[in-house]
């Protein structure tokens, strides 16, 4: 069995920044490359979606937001020329299946108004039917909260998700329209990251309080399309089937290999920062190669 200290070489060898391992609720791993790492703010870039998705559950449950099936023209009347856009809903925004053409964020961020742009993109397939990963989808959710709670998205995530879990140093980057960016806005901690992790392994309750439903920790997390033969998306959350001896996993993701995995079978909440230019899914392999067979041997 692959140990701990063989972990540690592996991360010294590559571009990991930092890693934070926890399991039933105690810290067993800690890892950065330098001091520096521990108390600074990194750019976790997709890895905010998973954190706006929680936003969503909770403005759900707050009633500000009906619910995922709502069509997103209720929200942009403008939007409203072609039938199929129509039928574009929350939960299509939320699964990456709006079927809105997505030129990329080198079309979205030189744009003037990035909820305007998004808004303006043929439909490419029917809402519902094909995956595709779209950081537009992100931002008009953040809009969308937005318009409901008459709150900036951070302003609505420090006082319904930040401030409960006592995370403080972060840093929220805004749109030209002052819109919180969905997609890949936010830099954090590594310790603040953890805290993510833990609050959805244990189905949204922190200490004694319940901050994100129960029943959206299950329903944002569970699989809804398939990105590959092992990997499926969720509410911004992304599932990958290792083996039959794990089960499903579940992480939030971004560029460069940012990642906070969760293994309930395990207790087991895994944060990894990095900067990584190519096969930015390496951490995961870490995750698989050395941590479950740890866990599983304990």
């Amino acid at each position: 069995m692959k140990s701990l200290t063989e972990f540690e070489n592996v991360l010294k060898k590559d571009k990991i920044d930092s890693v934070l391992v926890q399991r039933n609720n105690a810290v067993i791993f800690e890892y950065y490359r330098n001091n520096k790492m521990k108390e600074k703010q990194h750019k976790i870039y997709s890895v905010t979606k998973s954190i706006l998705s929680a936003l969503i559950g909770i403005a759900i449950d707050k009633g500000y937001i009906e619910n995922v099936n709502t069509p997103i023209s209720n929200y942009f009347p403008e939007f409203n020329e072609d039938n199929e856009n129509q039928k574009i809903t929350i939960k299509h925004l939320l699964t990456m299946t709006s079927g809105l053409h997505w030129p990329g964020n080198n079309g979205m961020i030189p744009s003037k108004n990035w909820v305007n742009f998004v808004l303006q993109q043929p439909i490419d397939n029917p809402p519902g039917n094909e995956l595709v990963y779209s950081c537009g989808s992100s931002q008009l959710l953040s809009a969308i909260l937005q318009k409901t709670t008459g709150l900036n998205t951070e302003v609505f995530a420090k006082k319904h998700l930040f401030t409960p879990l006592g995370i403080t140093d972060y840093k929220w980057n805004r749109d030209a329209q002052g819109i919180a960016i969905g997609g890949f806005g936010l830099t954090m901690k590594t310790a603040d990251m953890l805290k993510i992790g833990t609050l959805y392994l244990s189905n949204g309750r922190w200490k004694s309080k319940q901050i994100v439903p129960v029943h959206w920790i299950e329903e944002s997390t569970s699989p809804k399309v398939k990105s590959n033969d092992t990997s499926s998306y969720a509410y911004h959350w992304w599932n990958e089937q290792f083996d039959n001896q794990l089960g499903t996993i579940f992480f939030a993701y971004g560029r460069g290999g940012q990642y906070i995995i969760v293994a309930t079978e395990y207790q087991l909440v895994t944060v990894f920062i990095s900067n990584i230019k190519d096969e930015t899914s390496r951490p995961l392999h870490y995750f698989k190669d050395y941590l479950i067979p740890y866990a599983a041997s304990q």
